[in-house]
């Protein structure tokens, strides 16, 4: 059973998120510099902007009253005009060239962050894959792409506006420092009003977060098991289901979290509306006893925007840092996992004894507590040999064989693949060696063609077309109207089983193994091509070492080998005929129940 990773996930802190994020910012660090850099003139510019704006309004007025300051031998409006068109230029071509490499950033990196999440998942042993909701894990990894992003969007656009107000306080201060330091006062009250408001949200919006992941994962696994819902005549049941827990349910949460941010909205206008008010109040008071002029108030009034602009932003976009926080935390987690070792130190490409399986007193457990699915398995398969793994449901069957190519790893005794421990081999090496011809066929929405390919990308069309006469599939291929062209759909879901079966021997054929692993290859065909497909199955086993997981008895009548697994171990091997022989046998039970059913 799959554990439920809302309950197992611990809440994500500041340090695993911005692990994450760095982990996938720091292949454009060139790039994050240079936007530094231009923030920094930007800053600057901006900066000094209502200051210049000041002296501008103040040369008019002068100038409306008949005087005319002069600076370097021009008249001083038209200088400070001057200035400010030249920053004003200046600060919006930097601001056009740093949005433009904003936006190729923020891009390369979301949707790099999505392709390295795909390729890591590929690369975890299947453990994790039996373990997790993938398409939970798909969503986490697209999420924290574009939430990482907006961390960084964000940055970029407020670090540049905080370093302004630093340089705005300078100049502040050197106009009027009682306006300044109400000015500075409102500021350091609303940061102290959005510390507050804020301190719960962290929580509340990771609580609402999970909900929703987890109620969208519930939502999204009905829509995807459609046709069993309307086999079950369930869509009012799953229609109700869904209003209740996506909407429902996830709407409380979610409102309680809005409604923080709708209290920081209120304090932040209040606090704004009072520091503006009490600069008004105060210079028409300096301004009649002359203390200031009417263009240093425009230029208190600029910094005032000025200064609660970024902070107003950064309250709004507090709920951005903590998302994307959470989500680089979350899917940074994922990152850590240990991949498979797909080339140890000195891994094996092949081995001394080709063809050959040992199983060496070999005990296996998915989960350290859990019982052991295998205890003290022992056999081996020589080269060219056909082996049979029968036994009721959950012995162990398919564990075993699962140990041969390597997606687990025992953890007592030895699998031994041609003399080499499988510990030790290159894992792509050994699994290029073995074809598998599964009962539920994994195929691509793709073209027939492609399909049978799957793993033989180097093979010729007429190389797959005589698989698939091998397979006996070419003829149903070549009444299709775009024939090996054709789309399967998602799944393989426009072919019937028996046919996305035959597509599977196909590849195995094309594939030409040393090892060949049957998992009830012939379960899901008709009486008659189960007997074309039989014929194409010996010539495929032919010299190949060949291991067949099967339910369906009449499949192993041929094998060199049966081994009966009951408990996790051997419990009896043998021909076909020597199993039968033995009327108290577990393999003679078998048999007797199932040829009622199959024979």
């Amino acid at each position: 059973m799959i554990e439920d990773e809302s309950e197992k996930e611990a809440p994500v802190s500041i340090r695993e998120g911005a692990r994450g994020i760095w982990r996938h910012a720091r292949a454009y660090k060139r790039t994050i510099i240079a936007l530094g850099l231009l923030g920094i003139i930007s800053a600057i510019a901006n900066g000094f902007v209502p200051y210049i704006t000041g002296r501008f309004f103040d040369a008019l007025i002068a100038l409306s009253q008949g005087q005319t300051a002069q600076a370097e031998g021009l008249p001083l409006w038209a200088l400070m005009l001057a200035a400010w068109a030249g920053i004003r230029v200046i600060g919006d071509a930097v601001d056009w060239w740093t949005d433009r490499r904003r936006r190729w950033l923020t891009t390369n990196m979301q949707l790099g962050t999505q392709a390295e999440g795909f390729v890591h998942l590929l690369q975890l042993p299947l453990s994790f894959h039996g373990n997790e909701h993938i398409q939970a894990v798909f969503s986490k990894i697209s999420s924290a792409s574009w939430r990482m992003t907006s961390i960084l969007q964000t940055v970029i656009e407020i670090a540049p506006q905080l370093l302004s107000v630093i340089i705005g306080i300078t100049l502040a201060l050197s106009i009027n420092t009682t306006l300044a330091a109400i000015l500075i006062a409102g500021v350091v009250a609303y940061a102290i009003a959005l510390a507050i408001l804020l301190r719960g949200t962290a929580a509340t919006d990771h609580a609402a977060h999970r909900m929703w992941m987890d109620r969208w994962n519930d939502a999204s696994a009905a829509v995807e098991q459609a046709a069993a819902v309307k086999q079950a005549a369930a869509e009012p049941y799953e229609m109700q289901r869904i209003r209740k827990t996506l909407r429902g349910d996830t709407v409380n949460l979610w409102y309680k979290n809005e409604l923080n941010w709708n209290r920081v909205n209120f304090w932040q206008r209040i606090t704004v509306f009072f520091t503006q008010l009490s600069i008004f109040v105060l210079s028409v008071h300096y301004v009649s006893a002359g203390i200031i002029t009417i263009g240093e108030l425009v230029a208190f009034n600029g910094y005032a925007l000025m200064f609660f602009g970024p902070l107003v932003s950064l309250g709004y976009s507090w709920q951005v840092l903590q998302n994307g926080i959470t989500a680089a935390g979350s899917v940074e987690r994922i990152f850590r996992r240990p991949q498979e070792q797909y080339h140890p130190r000195e891994g094996k490409t092949s081995g001394d004894r080709r063809g050959s399986v040992q199983f060496d007193d070999v005990s296996f457990h998915y989960d350290e507590n859990r019982d052991d699915i295998l205890s003290h398995l022992s056999f081996a398969a020589q080269p060219g040999q056909i082996t049979a793994l029968v036994g009721e449901s959950g012995v162990g069957k398919s564990s075993a064989i699962s140990l041969i190519s390597g997606y687990y790893f025992p953890t007592e005794g030895r699998v031994l693949v041609e003399g080499v421990d499988t510990r030790e081999w290159d894992l792509l090496a050994l699994r290029k060696r073995i074809a598998v011809v599964p009962q539920e066929v994994a195929l691509f929405n793709d073209t027939i063609r492609a399909n049978i390919r799957y793993g033989s990308f180097d093979a010729s069309d007429s190389a797959v077309e005589r698989a698939a006469q091998d397979a006996h599939i070419e003829d149903f291929i070549l009444h299709l109207p775009k024939k090996y062209d054709t789309i399967v759909g998602e799944r393989g879901i426009k072919l019937s089983v028996g046919q996305k079966q035959r597509i599977a021997i196909a590849r195995a054929i094309l594939r030409n193994p040393t090892f060949l692993i049957l998992d009830e290859p012939t379960s899901a065909l008709d009486i008659e091509t189960e007997q074309l497909i039989t014929a194409s199955l010996e010539k495929l086993m032919r010299d190949r070492t060949t291991f067949i997981i099967a339910h369906r008895l009449s499949t192993v009548r041929k094998a060199d080998k049966i081994l009966v697994i009951k408990d996790g171990s051997v419990a009896e091997q043998g021909t076909h005929q020597e199993l039968l022989a033995k009327e108290d046998g577990t393999y003679r039970r078998l048999y007797d129940l199932h040829v009622g059913l199959y024979e």
